[in-house]
């Protein structure tokens, strides 16, 4: 018989409704995406956020973590895709040309 899921933590700390989130190859780390605009990067053996990424100007629909689990990316309701250097908490590119809201 399969266990009823119960939840184990909560993270706590977006203003706003949650969109999206990944969890690092290694398990350890979490990114995930709010209507606050923000991404925000959680240890998840302390469940505090270690980063908070900050530049889209609409909320934050979707996100993924590279295999080399430094970088981020993000789309947005803002129309943009960016990508975010984790070591420097900077985002390095962001792609225009939607004509909508990135949601995957």
């Amino acid at each position: 018989l399969i266990e009823q899921p119960q939840e184990r933590f909560s993270l706590e700390g977006h203003t706003n409704a949650v969109n999206c989130c990944a969890v690092f190859a290694g398990g350890t780390r979490a990114v995930s995406g709010s209507d606050d605009k923000t991404l925000r990067v959680w240890d998840l053996k302390t469940c505090k956020m270690t980063h908070k990424l900050q530049g889209h100007s609409d909320g934050v629909s979707c996100c993924a973590v590279f295999t080399d689990e430094t970088h981020i990316v993000s789309g947005s309701r803002d129309k943009t895709i960016k990508v975010w250097n984790l070591e420097t908490c900077r985002q390095i590119h962001t792609l225009k040309g939607h004509t909508a809201g990135v949601i995957c």
